[in-house]
């Protein structure tokens, strides 16, 4: 398992996404809304009679900057039933990643303590640190010793 710090990019890499693919959707999905004082053409918002369809040629790239052959705004995506659904669900998963989130952040070491508080500790550890680091020194010079001396005695040994 990695450490704290690594989760947490994860974490936030993953929202990031989670964030993008959202609005993405809701971009490329969602309906055009209707503006108050303009008027609305339904025309637009459903296939176009004359069997010209989504892959037709009402929605082909005109000449001039036009997207279909009535105009220049874009017509609307198809209903999708399961549109509020399916935000509903990136929603819940955004949500769900910022509590994962909050709950790596909240177990960081140093939330709650003061700067000092915090330098006490590092201090704390840098001694420990360094007693461990004599610990280990000694028990190689000890480990070489006692090879030496097997060494020495299985020199010594004679055989039959």
């Amino acid at each position: 398992m990695a450490d704290i710090l690594t989760q947490l990019q994860q974490a936030l890499d993953t929202l990031v996404q989670q964030m993008y693919a959202g609005v993405m959707y809701t971009n490329t999905r969602h309906p055009y809304a209707d503006i108050p004082g303009q008027p609305h053409d339904a025309d637009r918002d459903q296939n176009q009679p004359g069997g010209a369809g989504e892959n037709g040629p009402a929605n082909d790239s005109q000449p001039g900057g036009a997207n279909n052959g009535n105009g220049d705004r874009p017509r609307s995506p198809p209903p999708d039933p399961d549109f509020a659904v399916t935000q509903h669900e990136i929603a819940s998963d955004i949500i769900m990643n910022m509590a994962r989130i909050n709950a790596l952040a909240d177990r960081l070491p140093g939330i709650g303590f003061s700067e000092q508080q915090q330098m006490a500790r590092l201090e704390e550890l840098d001694r420990e640190l360094r007693e461990e680091g004599q610990k280990l020194q000694e028990a190689k010079q000890e480990k070489d010793r006692l090879l030496g001396l097997l060494d020495e005695r299985i020199m010594k040994t004679r055989r039959p």
